[in-house]
């Protein structure tokens, strides 16, 4: 595992576009000590191993030991976020942006069908690769719910 270029840093590490295997390019999450638990970092991976679908990031590999990795797909485009506000994707046509949504939409379809919930989608956590591919990414906050916790409640609208 080589990590090459950092993508970025947050509150709790980076992200590296890396290699693995000496060939196969990825994305490497990073934990920056001291600032979570490794075990609550690994959750995420965990959840990673249990989703499986062509619209969600795939997990490669964790390093479960000092300094701890989390080795996934690379999306070459980036986020969704800044592929619209500053890459190609400003000059995407309606049609295109549909097809991305929808995309979008069967992936958090399979993860409620997989009775998961993400509870942080947005345009920062969709990463957008070659043909304007978009997948699901960080699941640092999803969680498993149980069919009794799922329950919709009868309201009254107010004027």
């Amino acid at each position: 595992l080589q990590l090459i270029k950092r993508l970025g840093n947050g509150q709790f590490g980076e992200v590296w576009m890396g290699t693995w295997n000496g060939n196969t390019k990825v994305a490497i999450k990073t934990l920056k000590p001291g600032t979570m638990s490794p075990e609550s970092f690994l959750e995420e991976a965990q959840i990673m191993k249990k989703l499986k679908h062509d619209k969600l990031v795939q997990l490669y590999a964790v390093v479960s030991e000092e300094p701890i990795y989390i080795v996934t797909e690379y999306m070459g485009k980036g986020s969704l976020l800044d592929f619209l506000k500053d890459g190609e994707g400003r000059a995407l046509k309606l049609p295109n942006l549909v097809d991305m949504a929808a995309q979008v939409a069967a992936g958090m379809a399979y993860i409620e069908r997989m009775n998961y919930i993400h509870r942080d989608l947005r345009s920062a956590n969709i990463l957008v690769g070659n043909g304007l591919i978009c997948k699901i990414a960080d699941f640092g906050l999803a969680r498993l719910i149980e069919d009794n916790e799922y329950t919709a409640r009868q309201g009254r609208m107010r004027g």
